[in-house]
């Protein structure tokens, strides 16, 4: 318990806590502490430390002196070991003399040995070398056939190869062989290159594949060919600046030097000669220079490719490409340049085009051709936009000319716009592109007339009118819808003899472009047809006012005719085809609009006739007569007469009506049930049943409280039978509902038929 307590002492102690952790920095006590203080303290604590210390080893007396024992044992053991070490040192020396001198005699004998083998080898070099500049000596001494440049090429191969593995330009033995070697390998090169260069002007493979397996033998075939092309195309470079060197040009016409110190401008009358020097440079260029070089390039990647040297497998695309763009720059630099070689390109751009595209299929066309040569347009785009752009106005400056003044425009001045449409599409047929281009500006063209045309339509009441004669605006509008079709009959014809070079993609676009003059003619046609409608729906309502169709008995001594409203109407329909449709040229579009009138006309027709109330036995008869004067009224409206080529239903409706009127009631109902809607509509013969009904049975629109013309508008917007049959279902069911309530035993005899047919969509 004490010995805890002392120990707790010291570690509680500020002062001594200090020298427990280490921390020889003083602290506030410190400071507070004295000198003799702190001396105290620290003689108290080894005080208890010396006890302390006396305590543990009276305790451990025994371990103590038991270890103590064996540390005397241990440093005896040491001490035979440190002998033993010893001896084992000297047996090492005496081992590493044995060794050490032996390797020291072999590393020198080693080293002696590849000397030896060094001296051996450069000697055998300088030997071989020795050997081949005597048999390249031999080599380019030639023979009656001049020197052997492939097997020299061989030595100088082999040479340089030895001379690269060892280095052996400081060697006296051998300076007069370097300086040999340099000056054959000099002229190997020279006489290669030249070979090269013959071989290829004149399509001699024997000097070209000799010249390639003396440039490969020598290891520089790569940059051989590199040189030719940059060769070549610096040739076409110069020829291309010299053809479109306007100068130059001047120069080769016999009496046009310029003077010294002046520009270089084409004088008046001159530029016809110098324009036709120009285009023959531009032939030369494209098909001498720039035709043989790639005639050269392809021979030269054939006979590589022989050789196995597939690096070079794609040599003449690459080279066509460069050429084209180089001769573009020139081409567009030239330009800007020169005011009058601009003009010739893109007042020209087909004819430039033309070369060019000959140029590329006289190239691919040959057996042997090798790339696909394909021109790029976008090189051409300058030039060709500036032509198109030209190209567009020439198109559209007669079409603004032609509207500028008062009235319409003359034939004469459509011919003159179908002569400039012609020459702009006949121009394009070099290329398909360009031709569906300049389609599209025809195309504008086209589209500006009609525009124009449309633009000086007479509109309104006076344009519809069908009262009177033609009026002064009608007759415009006719005179324009006559022009819109001179204008498709001769842009067809234009079409047609061109039609085998004209790409099919620009034939459709003129075509459509042409739709529009239909198109327009159907929209003038549009306001006089309605007006035509309006007038025969009028004149068949007066079939209503008709007191003969409500007569018994025909007068004694006169026969049965055509009533009244018929012969109007046949009179009408004829005077409006003779005096407002037959001016119209274009009868096509006359007689395709004409149909839905005559359609129109018969639908009208078939509903009043049906709507007749009431019908005796004599009107009925005379109503059939009007059905058969009715296919003569709209004669004059179809083409040739042919009702055939009216909407078929119509027509269906006007023959199965004129057989169904002298039937009974019965009959009549009983054949439309059996047909369906394959003859006559249920709706229509419901209401021409309802002409027999008695009083207290109205008709659907006086039930309605409505008149004729309003039913009839009804029924033109409400198409469906089921509607039609429902609004006629409602007049019946009153009238059941008026019978039973009167207490009546029987119904009319119509009632039932009539009631079969408003159920006809409800079986």
């Amino acid at each position: 318990m004490n010995e805890s307590t002392d120990w707790q002492s010291i570690e509680n102690d500020d002062f001594l806590k200090q020298f427990l952790s280490g921390n020889e920095k003083q602290n506030a006590t410190n400071q507070l502490l004295s000198v003799a203080q702190q001396l105290n303290r620290l003689g108290e604590a080894v005080s208890i430390l010396d006890t302390e210390l006396q305590k543990q080893v009276l305790a451990n007396y025994d371990d103590l002196l038991s270890q103590a024992t064996w540390v005397e044992k241990l440093e005896g053991v040491l001490a035979i070991m440190q002998n033993h070490v010893q001896s084992l040192l000297s047996a090492v020396e005496r081992l590493r003399g044995k060794v050490v001198e032996p390797f020291n005699r072999i590393e020198t004998q080693t080293l002696m040995l590849a000397r030896l083998h060094e001296t051996s080898d450069l000697l055998r070099k300088i030997g071989r070398m020795q050997h081949l500049s005597n048999r390249l000596n031999s080599q380019m001494s030639g023979n009656n056939n001049g020197p052997d440049i492939v097997k020299a090429a061989n030595c100088l191969h082999e040479l340089e190869l030895l001379m690269s593995d060892t280095d052996l330009s400081n060697l006296d033995i051998i300076a007069d062989d370097h300086k040999n070697i340099k000056a054959h390998k000099i002229k190997v090169q020279k006489m290669a290159t030249h070979s090269l260069t013959i071989g290829l002007q004149n399509k001699d493979r024997g000097q070209v594949t000799v010249a390639v397996q003396v440039f490969e033998n020598l290891g520089i075939l790569e940059s051989a060919v590199k040189s030719i092309e940059v060769s070549a195309t610096s040739e076409i470079e110069d020829f291309a600046r010299e053809a479109l060197d306007v100068s130059l040009v001047m120069i080769q016409d016999p009496g046009k030097r310029g003077a010294p110190g002046r520009a270089t401008v084409p004088s008046p009358g001159s530029s016809g000669n110098l324009r036709v020097k120009l285009w023959e440079n531009l032939e030369k260029l494209f098909q001498e220079s720039i035709y043989n070089q790639c005639i050269q390039m392809e021979l030269l990647q054939r006979i590589l490719l022989e050789n196995h040297s597939k690096k070079f497998d794609n040599m003449s695309e690459p080279f066509w490409t460069k050429v084209t763009k180089i001769v573009a720059n020139i081409l567009v630099e030239r330009a800007q340049g020169s005011s009058f070689i601009k003009q010739a390109l893109e007042g020209e751009y087909p004819k430039f085009l033309r070369i060019f595209l000959d140029l590329s299929k006289h190239l691919k066309d040959r057996s042997q051709a090798i790339g696909t040569y394909s021109v790029d347009r976008n090189i051409l785009a300058p030039f060709e936009n500036a032509y198109l752009s030209r190209s567009v106005s020439r198109l559209l400056d007669p079409v603004h000319t032609m509207f500028s003044g008062d009235g319409t425009p003359s034939q004469e001045e459509i011919d003159t716009l179908i002569r400039t449409i012609t020459s702009e599409l006949s121009v394009s047929l070099v290329d398909e592109g360009l031709s569906t281009i300049v389609s599209r500006n025809v195309g504008k063209a086209i589209r500006l007339f009609c525009l124009k045309c449309e633009q000086n339509l007479v509109t309104g009441g006076e344009a519809s009118q069908v009262i009177d004669t033609a009026t002064t605006g009608q007759q415009t509008n006719v005179n324009l819808a006559n022009l819109l079709f001179y204008l498709s009959v001769q842009m067809n014809r234009v079409i047609a003899n061109l039609s085998s070079n004209l790409s099919s993609e620009g034939a459709i676009v003129i075509a459509t472009a042409l739709e529009e003059t239909n198109n327009l003619s159907k929209n003038i046609l549009s306001p006089l047809l309605s007006s035509i409608n309006d007038a025969i729906e009028s004149i068949i309502v007066t079939m209503h006012d008709d007191p003969e169709f409500r007569e018994t008995s025909s007068p004694l001594g006169r026969e049965i005719g055509s009533s009244l409203y018929m012969r109007e109407l046949q009179g009408f329909i004829l005077r409006s085809v003779n005096t407002f449709l037959a001016p119209y040229k274009n009868q096509a579009i006359v007689a395709d609009c004409c149909k839905s009138v005559a359609s129109r006309c018969i639908e009208l027709f078939v509903r009043h006739a049906c709507l007749l109330r009431p019908l005796t036995d004599y009107g009925r008869a005379k109503l059939i007569v009007d059905f058969t004067q009715m296919e003569v009224a709209v004669a004059p409206l179809c083409r040739g007469g042919q009702l055939g080529s009216l909407e078929q239903q119509q027509y269906r409706i006007l023959r199965a009506m004129k057989t169904l009127l002298p039937l009974e009631p019965e009959e009549i109902v009983q054949k439309v049930l059996e047909d369906g809607e394959s003859s006559v509509p249920p709706s229509l013969i419901l209401l021409h049943l309802f002409s027999g009904a008695p009083s207290d049975l109205p008709s659907p629109h006086q039930s309605a409280g409505w008149s004729i013309n309003r039913l009839s508008q009804w029924m033109d917007n409400h198409p469906t039978e089921k509607e039609r049959l429902a609004l006629s279902n409602g007049p019946l069911q009153r009238y059941e509902l008026t019978i039973r309530q009167r207490n009546l035993p029987t119904f009319h005899p119509l009632f039932p038929l009539m009631t079969k047919l408003t159920s006809f969509y409800e079986r």
